[in-house]
């Protein structure tokens, strides 16, 4: 059989060549892609935050997680030391450390929102600009959710209200049945 010689494929040294190419561009994907996500995570060292999100930052751990006491009173510190203070009395976030180490975290937490200007507990804007915080008499005003209760139960308002309470009615007997026949 007649062979052309470039039908017979590469030589042994070309496709050794070939093999260490692959290879080198291997090792050198895996070396960047190991090396770019730990600069991405660096991007913002040395950066300072505002005193501002710090207090936000500290509030959400104290929600969210409690337990991370060493990390809430690191915010806390932090946003003492900030450089931007603009929005925040220090005055209320030296207290609510203080409360903090003493343990009193739901008085921490207080102070803390009060600190950048929120009211602890209340809604400063509800659904269509109600207010959550306009004091009613010596009673604070009840939030939404609680204002929305003092009326007691109320029926549908609307045709499409009462269209969808046909329905789910329906889709609840339809359940019914469907697991009575199951079992």
């Amino acid at each position: 059989i007649f062979v052309l010689p470039d039908q017979r494929g590469p030589g042994p040294r070309i496709a050794a060549k070939e093999e260490a190419v692959k290879r080198a561009t291997t090792v050198l994907l895996l070396a960047l892609t190991l090396a770019f996500p730990a600069s991405a995570a660096w991007a913002h060292e040395g950066e300072e935050e505002p005193a501002k999100t710090l207090v936000k930052q500290a509030i959400a751990l104290l929600r969210g997680q409690p337990d991370q006491r060493e990390a809430i009173m690191d915010k806390m510190h932090d946003a003492l030391e900030a450089e931007d203070t603009e929005g925040v009395d220090l005055d209320l976030v030296e207290q609510a450390d203080a409360a903090f180490e003493d343990g009193q975290m739901h008085e921490s937490w207080d102070l803390l929102e009060e600190a950048i200007g929120a009211e602890p507990h209340r809604i400063a804007a509800g659904p269509g600009g109600v207010s959550g915080s306009e004091p009613t008499g010596d009673a604070p005003a009840p939030v939404i959710h609680e204002r929305e209760l003092a009326g007691g139960p109320r029926w549908p308002s609307s045709q499409s209200n009462w269209i969808l309470l046909v329905v789910a009615g329906v889709s609840l007997f339809a359940g019914g049945v469907v697991v009575g026949k199951v079992h």
